[in-house]
This record gives structure tokens, sequence and C-alpha cells, in this order.
């Protein structure tokens, strides 16, 4: 769909690092993380998850990192009613809301499936749709850090929008290989001069 983004300018040495489905096992660690190269992300959180665990959904904000909303219970928009896709994600970033005192203005459909419905409520409350453009599959069981890290090198030009996971909604994940696949990224954004930002600040909002 032509009103969801899938990346960044490609003229300015910006990549966005975002992360699904938590706050999880894994988002104190990635702050750590960030924090220490300098780096922002943005944090694409599920309403369920948020309410499991306010504080961490609230220290994501206080480290200065952007936050979407990646609808209320991770259903496939695909495959629901149309009307059951939109109250998900509504209700995603009315919990969100309740918890961190303000609504989202970024919003990622659970498993990328933007419909028709949903993009034009997005675009009703004033909401950026956004995509992404690399994909670190982070979930698999038996990855490696480093595989995860291989599989984004390649698309880690300016604008590029990676998408990793701090948990994982429809399946459990293990820890190490975001956290290892994090940090050998962020090692691979200095060597290369690139600079990770939040969604909003790549698009210059």
């Amino acid at each position: 769909m032509e009103s969801v983004i899938h990346r960044g300018d490609a003229s300015r040495p910006l990549v966005a690092l975002t992360y699904d489905d938590g706050p999880g096992r894994s988002t104190r660690s990635i702050l750590e993380l960030l924090t220490g190269h300098g780096a922002r992300a943005t944090f694409f959180m599920v309403g369920t998850e948020v309410e499991r665990d306010p504080d961490t959904a609230r220290a994501v904000v206080a480290a200065g990192h952007e936050v979407g909303s990646h609808s209320m219970n991770h259903l496939d928009h695909e495959e629901v009613p149309p009307a059951d896709a939109v109250a998900d994600m509504a209700e995603g970033a009315a919990a969100m809301s309740a918890v961190l005192g303000f609504e989202p203005n970024l919003y990622r459909a659970p498993y990328g499936h933007f419909t028709t419905e949903t993009v034009a409520e997005a675009r009703r409350r004033g909401w950026t749709c956004v995509h992404w453009s690399a994909l670190g599959e982070d979930w698999e069981e038996g990855v490696t850090g480093r595989e995860v890290a291989d599989r984004i090198v390649s698309h880690l030009a300016p604008g590029a929008i990676v998408l990793l996971h701090d948990s994982r909604r429809a399946k459990q994940m293990h820890p190490e290989p975001v956290e290892q696949g994090t940090a050998l990224l962020l090692e691979e954004l200095a060597r290369r001069g690139l600079r990770a930002v939040g969604i909003q600040e790549m698009l210059g909002a």
C-alpha cells in the first residue's frame, strides 16, 4: 500500500532499528545496548504486553526511544473481519495511552498485514503506518545473533527500517539472538558511519 512506509530517506545517514511485540524479556537489555551506543530505536508494543509489564513500557519512553502501537492482541488482520481488525488496533493504542499517558502516532500491523480498513483508520487518526525493509528473523529456533545480524547487514543502508523482536507475541523466543544481533548491528552501524534513530526522526517529524 502506498500509504505504508517501508523505508526512509536514502540521502541521510540514518537507520531505524525497530522492535516488535514487547515489552518482553529482551527489552531492558536492548535498552542498555542502545544507551551504550548513543542509539535510538522505535518499539512497536502490543497492548496486552504493555498491560502485563507497564514499568518496562515506561522505561522505554524514559530512555528517550519512540514507541508505536502494534495492536492489542496481535491478531492477523487478514484473517479476521475488518471490524475486529480495526478494534484490535484501536484497543492496543488505548492500552498504551492508559499506561504511557499518550496515544502513539506510529502503527505497525501484526505480521505486517495492513488492510484497507486499518490503513484508513490509521489515516483518520493521523497515524503513520510503518512496515520494514530488513528482517532479522530472530525468533527462529536455534538461530544465532550472528545469523540475525548477517540477514540484515546487506540491507543496512541509509533509510533502512530494520525489524527485530524484543519479544514474540505468537511464540516464545530466546533472548540471546536478538540481544547479540543488536550488539553486532550497532557496531556495524558505527563502522559504516550510520546513526540509529527513531522512525519519526528519520522521517523528519
